[in-house]
């Protein structure tokens, strides 16, 4: 009860309640305004700036000039399982202050896409197609904590398993500070990559998460929308021009979907890419460490990366998968709707409208390769390539 009222939104509300789609993304966009990239509150300005300064400081911009700085300076001292522990987690933070970067400068588009979303609302009017919102809202939430928890889990575990075999957990290098000279210093050291590394679980789940967030109350409107195509034409007292009328409704309302995938295009397109990139090595590398070099202790921190790296991509590729599915439906339904004995101009305008509906959408990752689950098993595929010689 008390989690219920402190995050509503994780609970399904009853079919009376107004659809608030939105809602689906509403602990996501808490979220990102505390990674510090969106626009200063006025009342918090200097607090909200410093805040941002400091945790994009230490996680976005410095964390992976860190790693690659620490395996120049002291490559020598790292033991083979330290050295993978550390350069899994490095290729991942290139991956994610990169994915940071493109949703800074492209994060007006959440406001943009949940105004669009509020209008796609405002056709919900029957309680089964409030209870289709209400479900993805509270499955979006209920995957963003869940992701949330696995990624500090990670985090904490690390940081655990290092400071009780006497080693920071990513030995990055910081200026003046030799975590081997006195104990204060590797505690400082070791709370410093914590905090980073924090950091970056934080901003990694933001950035890995917002799609799903967006993609499920996608769906939901879909689900209704095909439930509304279908019934086009089923009420034998509508006048034709009634009938065409909510033809040219449902027109309008698959071009508001477009436009709400087109909203968010860019955005999924720049952080997938970055990440479809990057899975197969760094998966490699995990492998690699977690069979060969990781004690228990390391390998339980390790799991929990690997489970991190495959939910950056895998889940929202198997959203893509459906979303193809959700459309092709539209078209279906669209053809199983009473059309047979409409007027000549009804039946032209239902057919251009059915070309346009055997269109899947379809998200590209950098406009180079569609985002599936077809992708995404070849690029983890690489992951096997690169342990190969370890065979």
């Amino acid at each position: 009860m008390v989690l219920r009222k402190i995050f509503p939104s994780m609970y399904m509300q009853p079919d009376g309640a107004p659809a608030k789609s939105r809602n689906a993304t509403l602990y996501l966009l808490r979220c990102v305004f505390f990674m510090g990239i969106q626009t200063p509150p006025k009342n918090f300005f200097l607090i909200y700036c410093l805040w941002s300064f400091a945790l994009n400081l230490s996680s976005t911009f410095y964390q992976p000039i860190g790693f690659m700085t620490g395996y120049i300076s002291h490559l020598s001292e790292f033991s083979p399982g330290e050295f993978l522990t550390s350069l899994q987690v490095a290729f991942n933070a290139w991956s994610c202050s990169t994915k940071v970067i493109i949703v800074w400068l492209l994060v007006k588009r959440f406001g943009q896409a949940n105004l669009i979303l509020d209008e796609m609302d405002k056709r919900l009017t029957q309680p089964n197609e409030r209870r289709k919102s209400h479900r993805a809202v509270y499955l979006s939430n209920r995957i963003f904590f869940t992701y949330m928890t696995i990624y500090i889990i990670y985090a904490t575990s690390t940081f655990l398993g290092a400071v009780i075999t006497g080693r920071p957990p990513y030995q990055n290098y910081y200026p003046y500070l030799d975590w081997r000279a006195s104990k204060w210093q590797f505690w400082l050291q070791a709370g410093l990559e914590y905090f980073a590394m924090l950091g970056a679980c934080y901003q990694d789940v933001c950035v890995d998460c917002y799609p799903i967030n967006y993609v499920l109350p996608l769906r939901a409107h879909l689900s209704n929308f095909a439930d509304r195509l279908r019934q086009l034409g089923s009420d034998p007292n509508e006048t034709p021009e009634q009938s065409y009328n909510k033809l040219i409704e449902c027109i309008q309302d698959h071009k508001v979907i477009l436009r709400y995938c087109n909203t968010l295009r860019p955005m999924i397109s720049g952080t997938i890419f970055v990440q479809l990139l990057v899975v197969g090595l760094v998966l490699g590398f995990t492998i690699i460490n977690f069979v060969l070099f990781a004690d228990f202790a390391s390998r339980i921190g390790t799991f929990f990366f690997m489970t991190a790296v495959l939910l950056e991509t895998t889940p929202f590729c198997i959203l893509c998968n459906y979303l193809t599915d959700d459309c092709f439906n539209l078209a279906d339904a669209l053809f199983e709707s009473n059309w047979i004995n409409k007027e000549q101009r009804y039946k032209k305008t239902l057919l251009q409208f059915l070309q346009g509906l055997q269109k899947p959408i379809v998200f590209m990752a950098g406009n180079v390769f569609t985002i599936s689950v077809a992708t995404n098993i070849t690029d983890s595929q690489d992951s096997g390539s690169n342990c190969a010689p370890f065979r």
